[in-house]
């Protein structure tokens, strides 16, 4: 091996052993983001009423598609799409917002996780990345999970809850 490419190989190495140290925890990462998005005001419990007025229209697998080897190439599933009817005049920020918060605070045992079956905003252990945009009058979320495993799980959870929850709403 030239010296050029050691020195390439262990920069490599040395950026792989920062990255995987510098990953942050996802209970770490639902506090920041519990602590940035979700409403601390006196009145709360708005992104709660957005989540239970939005209505789930249908779910769907999300892929990436991968780099397998020299020639190859493959699609995984990393997560869902659901198309979601927000409530009048929420914004795709807002239940960007709502989404994220309550994935935060589910992950931190500050919302009960058996209030909706087959929720597919959060997963036990695992940080999801949750984006929304506006699609044909309603809007498209995204769920990402880090891993195929996760975002088969995922999948399955938003199928199931698209299926039997098209709301919300507690019983």
């Amino acid at each position: 091996m030239s010296q050029a490419r050691l020195g390439l190989f262990v920069f490599g190495l040395a950026c792989l052993a920062t990255a995987c140290t510098e990953r942050m925890a996802p209970t770490a990462k639902a506090a920041r983001v519990e602590q940035m998005q979700c409403d601390h005001s006196p009145s709360g419990g708005g992104d709660v009423a957005v989540l239970q007025r939005a209505t789930v229209l249908n779910a769907g697998p999300l892929y990436s598609h991968v780099i397998t080897g020299k020639n190859g190439s493959e699609d995984r599933v990393t997560g869902a799409k659901l198309i979601v009817r927000a409530p009048e005049g929420v914004s795709a920020e807002r239940l960007t917002r709502a989404l994220q918060c309550h994935s935060a605070q589910v992950l931190l045992g500050q919302v009960d996780a058996s209030r909706f079956a087959d929720d597919p905003y959060w997963l036990p252990d695992a940080w999801l990345d949750i984006d929304v945009k506006p699609e044909n009058g309603n809007f498209v979320v995204v769920v990402r999970a880090d891993n195929v495993p996760d975002g088969l799980h995922v999948l399955h959870r938003a199928t199931a809850f698209a299926d039997t929850h098209p709301t919300m709403i507690d019983p």
